[in-house]
């Protein structure tokens, strides 16, 4: 009998007439609540069923059904007419003995996938059980991550039974363990040390024979071994005399009880000589950006005492705009020499470098504002300085020509991580590019330098155009 064929209200009918013992007037109040049903299901996000016992009470049976439209349904096709058993769906036939409610117990669908089921009990006006309300949801991940446990369960088991068997350790360790590895019973007696460790300590340890002895014994012997052993931190770095070891303590459970304890230490020294070194490197490197930026300052100051000179205006500029790329240069090195040497955070670069045309380049009356806005997108040393005299070229080009004298303006930049590539959007509210403006043939030396720097350095792109004022737009490679 087919859902798809026949209307369901029939098929509900049918099924319960054929095979089961319930009156017309139960069959009635089924119909009814099986209108409801997707409203159920879809409130639920879980598939949705009503289940009657058939008249030997041994099975029960599918009358009507509901798949969730919010949620996947756990079947391909339609149950109706299926038959349920207590083996595959204990919760069914629990409500049906005991007339109540049973929540969240596990079963098997009629597709075999593990669910959790929710029954109800359907009672009449007499308030006799004529059916019961089911809602399935999925537990095939909740059954995997309890196998998985129950698997890791046994695995750490026999784990434990290995360590604790001196044979098998012996047989299975050596090929596993690289680190110095020390096995000690619950009486703190080392019953395994393991080559590496019998070289690791050999110089400390005065040719002491580790295995048979007591931790508290080995320490005594040999002092300067305490520090290794009475640590019983996860992980913690101890320096021995020219050496610095890297020591775990695991204990060794068994049904909750403390079987004894796994000492694993590991020498890194090396690695540790190696940080030191890279950290020299990068305070030299520091050191190098922070004398670098101190001699452009000081070129920038003997080019200002050379502008005060000069009389042609038009030569003060050129001095001033060449100022303020040798003073935006040394900002990079100056932010390599307080944060890190290899990248540094683009934002904060651009910001400052408004600030520094501001004191700069602003006529008498002049009111402009700088915003900065959008991620903080952190570069690399060899993009830094590049990017930043791009901005300062731009910005530059903004505050000279985008406002007429004694008159107020913005110039705003925006950041952003475009896929791979960084993006710079850089906008004014003034009066825009000329209409015969040409980005590629522009003889102005400022927009030369930048589309140099952007197309050959940054291998990126640029774009120039109006909107409500002049827009740039610059995207590279990060």
């Amino acid at each position: 009998m087919s859902v798809d064929v026949m209307d369901s209200a029939q098929v509900l009918r049918d099924l319960c007439r054929e095979r089961s013992s319930i009156s017309d007037e139960d069959i009635a109040i089924l119909e009814n609540l099986r209108y409801n049903l997707q409203y159920f299901a879809d409130l639920a996000g879980a598939d949705i069923f009503i289940d009657v016992l058939t008249k030997d009470s041994r099975a029960a049976i599918v009358v009507a059904e509901a798949k969730p439209g919010t949620a996947p349904s756990l079947y391909q096709g339609s149950v109706v007419g299926e038959y349920a058993f207590s083996c595959n769906e204990p919760a069914v036939f629990q409500t049906f003995k005991t007339g109540e409610p049973t929540p969240g117990v596990q079963g098997l669908s009629q597709e075999g996938v593990p669910i959790i089921q929710t029954v109800t009990p359907i009672k009449n006006a007499k308030n006799r059980l004529i059916a019961v309300l089911i809602m399935e949801r999925d537990n095939s991940y909740q059954v995997y991550q309890q196998k998985t446990v129950e698997f890791l369960s046994q695995t750490t088991q026999k784990l434990t039974d290995t360590l604790l068997n001196l044979a098998n350790v012996e047989e299975v360790l050596p090929t596993l363990i690289h680190d110095a590895l020390f096995i000690a019973d619950a009486g703190g007696r080392i019953s395994y040390a393991n080559r590496v460790a019998h070289d690791l300590l050999r110089e400390y340890s005065k040719d002491v024979n580790f295995v048979g002895i007591t931790v508290r014994q080995l320490t005594e012997r040999v002092p300067g071994l305490s520090q290794l052993f009475d640590n019983d931190s996860d992980a913690d770095e101890v320096r021995v005399k020219n050496r610095v070891l890297l020591v775990r303590t695991l204990p060794i459970l068994a049904e909750g009880e403390l079987r004894g304890k796994v000492y694993l230490l590991r020498d890194i020294t090396e690695l540790r000589k190696k940080d030191r070194q890279l950290m020299a490197k990068s305070a030299v490197i520091k050191e190098i950006h922070h004398r670098v930026k101190n001699n452009l300052q000081t070129i920038a100051s003997l080019m200002r005492l050379q502008m005060r000179r000069v009389r042609s205006e038009e030569t003060r500029v050129a001095f001033q705009e060449s100022i303020n790329r040798i003073r935006c240069i040394a900002l990079v090195h100056e932010m390599f020499s307080r944060e890190s040497p290899e990248v540094v955070g683009l934002r904060e670069c651009i910001r400052r470098i408004g600030q520094i045309l501001m004191e700069n380049m602003l006529l008498p009356g002049q009111e402009i504002a700088v915003e900065v806005s959008g991620e903080e997108i952190f570069i690399h040393s060899d993009q830094a300085t590049p990017t930043a005299i791009i901005v300062n070229e731009i910005m530059q080009n903004s505050i000279k020509y985008a406002f007429p004298e004694n008159s107020a303006g913005k110039i705003s930049v925006f950041i952003e991580n475009h896929m791979s590539n960084v993006k710079i959007v850089i906008r004014d509210n003034g009066r825009g590019f000329p209409p015969d403006f040409d980005q590629e043939t522009s003889a102005n030396l400022g927009l030369q330098i930048t589309r140099a720097l952007v197309t050959e350095t940054l291998e990126g792109n640029i774009l120039m155009y109006n909107d409500d004022g002049a827009v740039v737009e610059i995207e590279f490679p990060k």
